[in-house]
């Protein structure tokens, strides 16, 4: 049912002075608030928009008849329309209502939160009242009650300002539309009568200050680096929660505005209901401790309603340190850094100063070494030592150690670094067999793979008896070995057999006791000194026995022909010329490299005039080491290396055998390979002619055979006028990895036409 004309706006000139009213009444009431504040009263206040400024109401409707009241709300206008165009709160007789008993009424009611009260309000009202209906306007005490502080009894339809204040403060406000007479009678409803209001500002009065309680990592006992969280979790009574914040000494650092129904009018944030903000609020705060300095800081926790009032923690005092420890000062390897036997190092250092920050409570370290070793980071609590660090093996190893303070922190930059130096393995050595020439000079070559060799001595003794008799013995480095060298004063001890040792230390104290020569047999000598041996030997063909059992001896190299034999001969007799007879000597065969027969060895004996003879089968070229090991009584010797090279064999063929000049020749062939591998890339060959002037073989071309040893070219004759006769021959090149010789093919003879 449309309102009546005498219901419609004032003008806007009438609505700006109307809103300017409100907010200066406002303004009135803060600085009030602000005087009691100074006269020591300690409540926070907020004020509540309803039913205006684009925003709706937060105002309960009751009907005390049985429904002869109805209402009408439209409070949010558009955001492009004007915020109080037709805005409004009503409680109205129903119009199909003839009449309504007394003393009953309907009416919008705003109810403060529990812990807050109605301290003023301030707003716009308008009436259409008939027959004794009254347009009543009031509060509602703690204790219960309606007082009206405004009553209209006439009709007016203009939007007309009311305000109050309330001391003490008042639990709500109603806006009621009431038949003003006795319970037995009533009030002729038949014409419509209307109360209304809009553009409501409620201070309200919030006394309670929220709780805070917080915990988390930040909370901790111990020293804080990095981001920590601080989980919060605040309560408040009265308007609610409206900011979380987390303070370090006195600053904030973390700050959170919790989820509030509000909206900003004239400049001034003000609550859209009567509790604009949850009563609880949790969340986290990350607070980042790099920025604070290292050292001790003050923690608070301030939980803030909408009304301004502040609750905190208490204060605790947390302690930050963002910075790593530098360097370890002095470290150094406890009993130095030089080489050790004992697998069991200790570090030792002094930790730099730490204030204000964590002390030093640990330590990493990292050892590398040989053969790309690394350890990781290995962990240890305490500082200024770490014991029991071991290696690996022997060597020679870098340890690098950085330290952790009490937060946490390290940086594996800010190193210290020593040499770890073990050496748990002792030296080596044998003696050398002496020298025919002066057999009393003792070798004995010796080697350390890490420390090196510092020392030794050799010493004798009669084998039987106990004492050793140590001998002047030297150091020596030759050619890249170190060796002991001592004199055996053979011809100056008793006749026997003598026994020899060498004791050889390092520089990390171990030792060793040397007693055998390289091949293991013990180190003795007789005394006086042996025999010297003489022995001869050569290769020759197998057809060429030369003498009476082929007992001649060839020269030390020999060339045979592909698939040939020889022979390899010799005399073993005394420096004087005497014959030894039925000794052993030993023959090692090396092949060339490229063949596939292994290195092998034999053992032939001479005749009773000390002559003896191998024969070599077919195979390629090799070389033979003879050797006489001597004995007791005779020195050893040898002869060696005998080189027997073997020519290659090499298959040629040339088509066609007639051709004119310009014409091309097809050469191929096939160089053999038994006994041997065939190089990966081939052997290298050369084709040549026949020079007929100076009888010289000259190259036409070069080429390589492939894989199975073949070969194959062409050659065009370009220069030949009248009829010539060519004599061409293939050669087998030496190659360091096919195991023959330089060899050739036959002749095949071209016959060209110019």
């Amino acid at each position: 049912m449309p309102l009546p004309e005498e219901m419609n706006m004032a003008p806007g000139t009438t609505f700006r002075r109307r809103l300017l009213t409100a907010t200066l009444f406002t303004l009135i009431a803060l600085v009030g608030f602000a005087a009691l504040s100074v006269d020591g009263a300690t409540a926070a206040r907020y004020t509540v928009a309803q039913c205006g400024w684009h925003v709706g109401h937060d105002a309960g409707w009751f009907d005390s008849s049985a429904n002869k009241f109805v209402r009408s709300s439209y409070c949010q206008t558009p955001a492009s329309a004007d915020g109080f165009d037709g805005v409004h709160l009503t409680s109205e007789t129903r119009g199909s209502t003839d009449f309504v008993g007394g003393t009953r009424f309907a009416r919008w009611r705003w109810q403060a939160p529990p812990g807050t009260g109605i301290v003023t309000v301030h707003g716009h009202r308008w009436q259409v009242v008939r027959d004794n209906f009254q347009h009543r306007i009031g509060s509602v005490a703690f204790s219960g009650g309606f007082t009206p502080f405004a009553e209209f009894k006439t009709t007016d339809t203009t939007r007309r300002d009311f305000n109050r204040a309330f001391s003490p403060h008042v639990a709500a406000l109603e806006s009621r539309l009431l038949c003003a007479r006795p319970a037995d009678r009533a009030c002729d409803a038949s014409s419509r009568s209307l109360a209304g209001v809009r553009a409501l500002t409620i201070t309200l009065d919030d006394s309670l200050r929220p709780t805070a309680a917080v915990s988390g990592a930040l909370t901790g006992s111990g020293w804080q680096r990095g981001n920590r969280s601080l989980a919060f979790s605040d309560r408040d009574q009265g308007s609610g929660l409206r900011y979380a914040q987390t303070l370090i000494d006195g600053a904030i650092r973390g700050h959170t505005e919790l989820n509030c129904t509000k909206a900003l009018i004239a400049g001034q944030w003000r609550a859209v209901r009567m509790r604009p903000c949850a009563t609880a609020g949790a969340g986290v705060h990350t607070i980042a401790t790099a920025a604070l300095s290292d050292g001790t800081h003050r923690l608070r926790h301030c939980a803030t309603d909408f009304a301004g009032n502040q609750g905190c923690t208490s204060d605790r005092v947390i302690r930050v340190d963002n910075t790593a420890p530098s360097a370890p000062r002095d470290l150094e390897v406890v009993g130095g850094d030089g080489w050790r036997r004992d697998n069991d190092f200790a570090l030792s250092w002094t930790d730099p100063g730490q204030a204000p920050g964590a002390p030093v409570v640990g330590h990493q370290y990292r050892v590398t070494g040989p053969g790309g070793y690394d350890s990781g980071p290995v962990s240890r609590y305490g500082s200024g030592r770490s014991e029991r660090i071991t290696v690996p093996r022997a060597g020679e190893y870098r340890v690098a150690v950085w330290l952790i303070d009490g937060a946490g922190n390290l940086n594996r930059a800010a190193t210290a670094t020593a040499t770890l130096r073990l050496d748990d393995r002792p030296p080596t050595g044998y003696f050398v067999e002496p020298d025919p020439e002066r057999p009393e000079v003792l070798r004995v070559p010796v080697a350390d793979a890490h420390s090196g060799v510092a020392g030794g001595a050799i010493a004798y003794r009669l084998q039987g008896s106990l004492p050793w008799s140590n001998l002047p013995t030297s150091v020596n480095d030759r050619a890249s070995v170190r060796e002991l060298v001592a004199r055996f004063p053979g011809d100056d001890v008793e006749p026997g057999e003598y026994e020899f040792r060498a004791t050889v230390a390092d520089r990390a104290g171990n030792h060793t006791l040397v007693t055998k020569r390289a091949n293991g047999s013990p180190m003795t000598l007789r005394a006086p000194r042996r025999t010297a041996t003489v022995l001869t030997a050569g290769l020759a063909g197998s057809r060429n026995r030369g003498g009476r059992r082929g007992r001649r001896a060839g020269g030390p190299t020999l060339r045979i022909a592909y698939g040939g034999t020889a022979r390899v001969g010799g005399r073993l007799t005394t420096a004087g010329g005497r014959p030894l007879a039925s000794k052993p000597l030993r023959f090692t065969v090396t092949p060339a490299i490229g063949a596939r027969a292994e290195m092998s060895v034999r053992t032939v004996m001479t005749d009773r005039d000390g002559f003896f003879g191998l024969e070599l089968q077919r195979g390629t070229s090799r070389s033979v080491t003879v050797a006489f090991r001597g004995g007791e009584r005779f020195t050893g010797s040898s002869v060696g290396p005998l080189e027997l090279e073997v020519t290659g064999s090499i298959r040629f063929k040339a088509r066609p055998r007639r051709l004119r000049t310009g014409r091309r020749v097809r050469l191929r062939g096939r160089v053999r390979a038994g006994w041997a591998r065939r190089p990966a890339r081939g052997s290298p060959v050369a084709i040549q002619y026949l020079e007929r002037a100076t009888r010289r073989w000259r190259p036409v071309l070069v080429t390589r055979t492939d894989r199975r040893g073949r070969f194959a070219a062409r050659y065009r004759f370009r220069y030949i006028t009248g009829r010539a006769r060519i004599r061409l021959r293939a050669v087998l090149l030496d190659s360091r990895y096919f195991p023959y010789a330089t060899g050739h093919s036959r002749t095949v003879t071209i016959r060209v036409r110019g």
